[in-house]
């Protein structure tokens, strides 16, 4: 039967919460590895977060199939097949589920909460890749999800000696990656504004929690969500009182429930084209003094540029450096500058350029990244890049080890002072801040 988990209190379970992963692009890089190597992985994390859809997103990236099997609905013939005697020997009608050829990744939900009955087939299948005279196909891996074993789930946990068989990954819900995901999956803005303005959303209640608060506020009609007492009653059917109170007055009655727009803010992060039908319907909303669609427009991409989520999109490779200043061209010089601010004073935001911060501390007065700066102030729809790398810059100096080196080198002071002539007290005012707060002084050219 399963039990109550005892908590861990061993060596073990205190380095897995320590090294919990994001679930996000980190992981998918880890699944995509352990795909290609035909290794089992075992995902490790409170329920709600996302696992089986980070999986999903794998498999689709990777062009390969997915099936997903919840265990804990599963009675033993469900997983190994029906008995059947054939010529006096014992045979199994394979499941339907059980792939026979092609490629793809078969995910295990719920493995810790399955009956012992169900595990030890579902365990033969992901460490020895079988099932009697079944055998999983060559292009196929299994992969696992499992609740922690801390008391918090009924579980019956996994052995030392079985976990050791796998890739093991101790996942925790990422607010930066759910805000990715929430953009293109028509999640109700009050829901994402709230997410963007609080960095511990999800400690309390996990990420589908809120997705399901997303679907109800969707559904209801403007007198609806006029009515307080309705709203409160509703969402906290899925959220603790302190977030209902949160979400209560951005998504009440003509809050953040602004009419849909005639272009998909992520794709002109993504492939934003001057010639193209996007930059025709912003021609036009210009033409026709359509401010109030421009000024929606300029709202929402300021929150994904601004937000955590703006790494993980430019980590996906869905956020274009190049298709946003095609498209900041495009936009009304107040707009443009307020997209500007908002990405570079983002340090998630960083990986976009190519000029990292080590270039800027190393021999910077004869480096090629300087001439680099030099061209990014010649032209005003590049000035974010250099707000974004001098806050790249800034993270980079606020970093212990890196500050008590900088403070002993000559050098990098000097390579310090020159980044900061020339980018100006503009752009340089907060470096120049976190420097004085770490006690390096910058050597003057």
């Amino acid at each position: 039967m399963t039990r109550r988990a005892e908590p861990r209190t061993d060596l073990r379970a205190a380095n897995d919460g320590a090294r919990a992963l994001p679930l996000g692009p980190r992981v998918e890089a880890i699944l995509e590895v352990a795909y290609r190597a035909r290794r089992s992985v075992l995902l490790e994390g409170p329920t709600g977060i996302g696992k089986s859809e980070l999986v999903g997103a794998v498999a689709k990236k990777l062009g390969i199939a997915h099936v997903v099997l919840d265990l804990s609905l599963l009675e033993p013939p469900d997983l190994v097949g029906l008995p059947s005697i054939e010529a006096g020997r014992t045979r199994y009608a394979l499941p339907r589920f059980l792939p026979e050829d092609g490629a793809g990744i078969l995910m295990l939900e719920e493995l810790n909460r399955a009956e012992r009955y169900i595990q030890q087939p579902a365990l033969q299948l992901l460490t020895a890749r079988r099932l009697h005279e079944y055998v999983l196909p060559p292009g196929w891996v299994v992969f696992a999800a499992i609740n922690p074993e801390t008391g918090e789930y009924q579980v019956t946990p996994l052995d030392a000696a079985l976990r050791a068989r796998f890739l093991e990954v101790p996942v925790r819900a990422d607010r930066a990656s759910w805000l990715a995901w929430a953009s293109a999956h028509d999640v109700h803005p009050a829901v994402v504004s709230l997410a963007r303005s609080h960095e511990r959303i999800f400690a309390d209640a996990p990420p589908r929690s809120f997705t399901y608060a997303s679907d109800v506020l969707k559904s209801m009609k403007p007198q609806e969500l006029s009515d307080a007492t309705l709203l409160r009653d509703v969402l906290a059917g899925y959220l603790p009182m302190v977030w209902v109170e949160a979400l209560l007055p951005l998504a009440g009655k003509g809050t953040a429930a602004a009419a849909p727009l005639e272009l998909d803010v992520r794709a002109l992060l993504a492939r934003y084209d001057p010639k193209g039908a996007e930059a025709a319907t912003l021609e036009r909303w210009k033409r026709e003094g359509r401010t109030d669609r421009l000024d929606e427009l300029v709202a929402r991409l300021a929150g994904i540029l601004g937000g955590p989520e703006c790494g993980v999109l430019a980590a996906q490779k869905e956020l274009s450096l190049g298709a946003l200043e095609a498209l900041l061209a495009d936009l009304p010089g107040d707009h443009r500058e307020r997209l500007q601010d908002a990405l570079g004073g983002n340090a998630t935001a960083c990986v976009l350029l190519d000029v990292r911060p080590e270039d800027v501390v190393t021999n910077y007065g004869a480096s090629s990244a300087m001439k680099r700066v030099d061209a990014w102030k010649a032209a005003p729809g590049k000035h974010h890049r250099i707000a974004l790398l001098a806050t790249a810059v800034r993270a980079h100096v606020l970093q212990p080890h890196v500050a008590a080196e900088l403070r002993k080198s000559n050098a990098q002071r000097l390579s310090l002072g020159h980044f900061l002539l020339q980018i100006g007290e503009r752009w340089g005012f907060p470096l120049a801040e976190a420097l004085q707060k770490v006690g390096v002084t910058p050597i003057r050219p």
